[in-house]
Formats: structure tokens, C-alpha cells, sequence
């Protein structure tokens, strides 16, 4: 029998979760705590503590940076005054926000900052369709980023449903739900499944009109 002792869950998700520096600086200094605590030790915890209030607040600024960062994609953009132009920006935009929408999950599980990531797709969604070009966006379906193309799928699938939903299916056997794009790829994948369903049922239906 092992007299190895069983993995705390702090320890646990620094060996295989986040992997922004920040979020491992924090558990790092969390499983110092409970050790603290566990000795009585006052005078380390009050420490910790310390430092545990100065990895908030740069934590907080470097969340407020990323969201700053994807503002000013989108904003710069816009701004553009010719239409080809501005489509370019756009599209370089929402590639942009989709590597720091996932970032921002997968790194530091930062969802406040995946939900405006997520809001400035859609910002830039409804750009691309005022000027007519939101098709623009088939160019991410071939991208060798998963994440990107995963998005761009799910963007794209009230446009081209019978076109999108095998690239989402195929996405999905490698994205698993709870990944940033695999959360939005499945979720998309079984609307357009269950819209393919219930269309195939209504058609089985016996015509009943006289």
C-alpha cells in the first residue's frame, strides 16, 4: 500500500489546469495558506495574505488590459472608412478576439472576460453584415487555430446550416464541452441537429388538409 498522500485540489489544478502565471502564482500561495493554517502559523498567514491582495490587483489590471486590448481592435475597425478596408480589419479583429476570448478561459478561467469577448464578436458580427460582407467570415473555416474555426462555424451556421453543422460535428470530437469553443461549437451543433430532426419529421407527417 502507498503511503503517498492524495493530491489536494489546489495541487490538482496547478498540475493540470489554468496556465496563466497569475492563476498558478494565486493556488501556488492558496495551498501555502492551508499549510499555514494547518501549522497555526499567524504570522506566515498574514504573509500570504499579503500577497495574495497583490496578485488580485494585478490579476484585475491584466484582465482589464485584455478587454482594453480587444476594445481597441474592434474600435480601430470600425473606424475605417473604405469598405474592403474595414471588412480586412474586421475579420483581423475577430480573430483577434477569438485567441484572447479563449485565452482568457483556458488560462485564468476568466469569464467575465470571455463574455465580453464574446460580445465583441458579435459586435463585430453585426459590422460585417451592415456592410454586407459577414459571409467574409467562410475564410476562418479553413484555419488550422481549431478555436477560430470553431467560432467562425458557429457564427456561420443560420447562414450555411447543412454546410456547417458536419464542420461542427467534426469540431467537436476534438473540442469537448467546457473548452471555450467547445461550449459554443456543441451548443451550436445540436440546434442545427434538432432543427434537422424536427424538419425531418414534419415531412413523415401524413398531409391532413382537404
Amino acid at each position: 500500500m502507498s503511503d503517498e498522500k492524495p493530491k489536494s485540489t489546489i495541487r490538482q489544478i496547478l498540475e493540470s489546469g489554468p496556465t496563466d502565471p497569475l492563476m498558478m502564482e494565486k493556488l501556488t500561495l492558496l495551498e501555502e495558506l492551508q499549510a499555514a493554517h494547518a501549522q497555526g502559523d499567524q504570522k506566515t498567514m498574514l504573509e500570504i495574505g499579503q500577497k495574495l491582495a497583490e496578485n488580485a490587483q494585478r490579476t484585475e489590471e491584466a484582465q482589464k488590459n485584455r478587454r482594453a486590448m480587444m476594445r481597441k481592435a474592434v474600435a480601430a475597425a470600425k473606424r475605417i472608412a473604405d469598405p474592403d478596408e474595414r471588412t480586412k480589419a474586421l475579420l483581423s479583429a475577430f480573430a483577434f478576439c477569438v485567441k484572447e476570448t479563449c485565452a482568457a478561459d483556458e488560462e485564468g478561467k476568466d469569464i467575465p472576460t470571455y463574455n465580453y469577448g464574446v460580445k465583441r464578436l458579435r459586435e463585430i458580427s453585426a459590422e460585417l453584415t451592415a456592410l454586407n460582407r459577414f459571409s467574409a467570415l467562410e475564410q476562418f473555416l479553413d484555419s488550422p487555430n481549431i478555436d477560430l474555426r470553431g467560432f467562425a462555424a458557429v457564427w456561420l451556421r443560420n447562414l450555411w446550416p447543412e454546410r456547417i453543422l458536419p464542420i461542427l460535428q467534426e469540431i467537436e470530437k476534438t473540442m469537448s464541452f467546457g473548452t471555450p469553443a467547445g461550449t459554443q461549437v456543441y451548443i451550436a451543433m445540436r440546434e442545427l441537429e434538432q432543427a434537422k430532426e424536427k424538419a425531418a419529421a414534419e415531412q413523415k407527417q401524413p398531409d391532413t388538409k382537404s
